[in-house]
Order: structure tokens, then C-alpha cells, then sequence
């Protein structure tokens, strides 16, 4: 059940969405962050995922002293349902997102808004600041490209092409000496701005039953259907790293194996939507995803015929089997080409 918390007027320029679990911690920073903000009207909507420890008391206190904050109360599903009551409850103009352990400029949201209303965009990206979970100093990660496109094949090609998933192209790339992640974009939400009339009209939601690159997903079904794009090549946002975070919990599990089968799924779906014109564009991805999968079986607290049965489950899929067959070979990388002859003999 979800209870909310409202004391803000029916509409606001721009809505800012953060999920909290068991955060207590780390509210005070993150609060800090949203009263600090230069916008003059926006919410901030914090959603409590069935928190245990002072999550709600926190928040309880900061919505009675700044009415620019909502808070919205549910049984623990995970953060891509709280981002959905989020986005159910938003009244903004634009949506924005943020972690509730990480901090964010005083103008992340004017600035944001202004980008987006100068170019007359339906989304932009901005750089950002990361800190490793080892600790020491943040570090800027600038973004890869000047992000200003005028349509939607321009975003697709130039941006969402980051996001998406690994190409033959790309692996080819690689084997010539460029890095593998060189042309790539983090997908997190929170260095991203979207106009929500068109996360409306296309109930964009984030899906719930992934828990690694759920954000990822999101955008990529975003650019789907937005038509412009700027971007903010300064860094508004300080995204920490964390040795508990969602990558740390879900290492040496079966959620990280069925993790790997949701995100399939759902790069199918969006490739459906897309009328079959991205399935090249995380076909490699798939075979990768597979390699990660075959090894995990010896690493994970699954049992062993259980991993294995969500290996073949995988390489059973036609999609995989097809990215397989494409996935391009390389003498300069000897392991990784016996190892997907292996596959294609354990997939056949």
C-alpha cells in the first residue's frame, strides 16, 4: 500500500524523484542538496521503500519544514518501483532524479530546466562527478559528445547507441586497439532531464524486474520517442560509489544470473518498439552477458544444475543464438574466441 504525503500546489516546472531504502545516513546530505536548490518552483519527491531504520522520521521532519517536499510511503519492491509511485505521483514540468546517497549541485535543477527550455529539447544529459567505492576524491567524467540533436534518428545514433549495448562495430574497435568502454555512457537517471508530458503519453516506467541497468533501459526507451536533445558539458551531480550499493548486493547470486535474462527481455521489447532496428546494436552485449553467465555458475551461491539451467535458458533464445553466430573473432583475442566456439556448440 502507498500513502503520500502532499502539501504542494497541483503543478510545479520540475519534479525531482528520489527512492529511499534504509538511508537515514545519508538523507541529511541529499536534503541539504534539494533545499539548496536555485529553482524557484519545483517538488521533491521522496519515496520511502519500506524502509526500517529513520528513513521515515527524517522525512516526516523535512516535509513539515519545507513545503517543496512530498513524500511518498510503500512496502519494499525495489527502486524501480519506487521510482514509479515517483513518476505516478509527479506534477513537474520536467523529471529529475537523484540517489539519496549522493550529492548534486544548487543548480542542477535551474540549470537543467533552462537547457532544456533554451533549446526547446526533450532531453539532456549533463556530466557528471564520480568517486570509486574504494574512497578518495571525485573525478570528473565529462560527456563523450556535443549532445544537441534536432531528431530522433540523430539521438539514436549518437547517443542512445552508448547506452545500449555493444555492436560487432564496436567489438571490431576494440580488437584494433580502441578500449571497449571508450564510446559508452553511463545510463544513470540522475544525470539525465526529461519533459514529462512525453514520459506520459509513452507510460515510461521503469522495469521492475530488473535489477542492474533498469536506469540504463529507462532512458533508452525515452529516447524512443524524444525528438531533441541538448546537453550541460558541467558537472552537476556527485555520483559515489558504494561497496554496498546494487552492483555489490547482487554479486555471486541467482539475481545476478536472472538479472542478465530480465535485461534480454527487455532489450527485446524496446528493440520491438523500435520495428527490429536495434537488435545489431546489443547483439555482442548478448554474448557477453552469456560469457558472464557461464562463469558465474562456479561463483555464484547457485546450485550448480540451477545456474546451469538459467545458462542453457539464455543460450536458448534466438536472439542469442543469432548474436552468436555474428559475434566477430579475433586472433588478438585468443581466450574470447574459444570461448565463443564454445558457446556455439553448447547453444546448438
Amino acid at each position: 500500500m502507498t500513502a503520500i504525503q502532499d502539501n504542494r500546489p497541483s503543478r510545479a516546472k520540475a519534479s525531482l524523484i528520489i527512492p529511499c531504502w534504509n538511508a537515514a545516513d545519508t538523507l541529511p546530505v541529499c536534503i541539504a542538496c534539494v533545499r539548496e536548490q536555485t529553482l524557484g518552483d519545483f517538488e521533491a519527491i521522496f519515496v520511502d521503500d519500506g524502509s526500517t531504520d529513520d528513513t521515515a522520521a527524517i522525512l516526516a521532519s523535512a516535509a513539515a519544514q519545507d513545503p517543496r517536499i512530498r513524500v511518498i510511503t510503500q512496502s519494499n519492491r525495489g527502486v524501480s518501483a519506487a521510482r514509479n509511485a515517483g513518476l505516478d505521483a509527479a506534477r513537474g514540468e520536467y523529471i529529475f532524479f537523484a540517489d539519496p546517497d549522493d550529492a548534486f549541485s544548487s543548480e542542477m535543477l535551474a540549470r537543467g530546466v533552462a537547457a532544456m527550455e533554451a533549446d526547446g529539447a526533450d532531453y539532456c544529459a549533463f556530466a557528471y562527478r564520480q568517486r570509486d567505492a574504494g574512497g578518495g576524491d571525485f573525478r570528473l567524467v565529462a560527456l563523450k559528445g556535443d549532445y544537441r540533436y534536432r531528431t530522433n534518428a540523430e539521438i539514436r545514433a549518437g547517443f542512445m547507441s552508448r547506452m545500449f549495448g555493444y555492436s560487432p562495430a564496436q567489438v571490431r574497435a576494440w580488437y584494433a586497439g580502441t578500449p571497449l568502454y571508450a564510446h559508452r555512457e553511463q545510463g544513470g537517471v540522475w544525470r539525465c532531464v526529461y519533459r514529462r508530458a512525453l514520459v506520459e503519453a509513452h507510460h515510461v516506467r521503469f522495469d521492475e524486474a530488473i535489477d542492474l541497468y533498469e536506469d540504463a533501459m529507462f532512458n533508452c526507451e525515452y529516447m524512443l520517442y524524444a525528438q531533441s536533445m541538448t546537453c550541460i558539458p558541467d558537472p552537476l551531480y556527485d555520483y559515489a560509489l558504494r561497496p554496498q550499493g546494487a552492483i555489490a548486493r547482487l554479486r555471486r547470486s541467482r539475481r545476478e544470473l536472472t538479472n542478465k535474462l530480465a535485461l534480454l527481455r527487455r532489450r527485446q521489447a524496446l528493440d520491438a518498439a523500435a520495428g527490429g532496428t536495434l537488435a545489431e546494436s546489443y547483439s555482442c552485449s548478448c554474448v557477453f552477458s552469456l560469457l558472464e553467465m557461464l562463469a558465474l555458475v562456479f561463483r555464484t551461491d547457485v546450485p550448480f544444475r540451477e545456474g546451469v539451467r538459467l545458462v542453457r535458458e539464455y543460450s536458448s533464445d534466438p536472439v542469442v543464438r543469432r548474436a552468436l553466430r555474428a559475434f566477430p573473432l579475433s586472433v588478438r583475442k585468443p581466450l574470447l574466441a574459444l570461448a565463443v566456439l564454445f558457446l556455439r556448440l553448447f547453444a546448438h
